[in-house]
């Protein structure tokens, strides 16, 4: 079951982390990206946490999606020094490996995950599988104006959250050995 973050006091949580989404030809950001960075800014602002850590390598179009997210965020107003990037990997579950070291190194556990509906199941049992108890808080709205290409990110989950959960029990058997 997903927890709220909605009824959380502000300060609640050390770090928000923003899952990266697609960047488009010229370093632009893709409407996911977009829609993820901006949330993530609102609850910042609206005091959930102190820091921002973007996470997402380079993929089809350079920058680092983390690059990107990073000069998204600054240009609505968040201070440079409030963001920390990862910006090497390439899949969620790597996503949460990568974060994982730089979150212990800070010393933040409590942490708020930010990506879309569609994609925020997946990526909390990456997150938990590696050992951050992490919130998720989904972005408002929906993904894509044409029901066929929600269907196609939705279908895409399902297949993928079995797969993650495959990796997961394989991560949390290791850790138990």
């Amino acid at each position: 079951m997903l927890q709220r973050h909605r009824q959380a006091p502000p300060r609640a949580y050390d770090v928000i982390v923003v899952l990266g989404a697609a960047v488009w030809p010229g370093g632009q950001p893709s409407p996911a990206l977009r829609r993820r960075v901006l949330h993530a800014v609102d609850l910042l602002q609206r005091g959930y946490a102190s820091h921002l850590l973007v996470t997402g390598g380079v993929g089809t179009h350079p920058p680092a999606e983390a690059a990107v997210m990073q000069r998204l965020a600054v240009a609505h107003g968040i201070p440079r020094a409030s963001i920390v990037q990862e910006d090497q990997a390439t899949s969620t579950f790597e996503s949460a490996w990568r974060c994982r070291a730089m979150l212990w190194q800070r010393s933040w556990s409590r942490v708020l995950l930010v990506t879309d509906r569609y994609h925020l199941p997946r990526a909390l049992l990456a997150f938990r599988s590696v050992g951050i108890q992490a919130v998720g808080s989904a972005v408002p709205g929906k993904p894509a104006r044409r029901l066929w290409r929600r269907l196609s990110y939705y279908g895409r989950e399902r297949l993928a959250l079995a797969w993650y959960a495959g990796r997961a029990v394989l991560v949390i058997l290791r850790r138990w050995r």
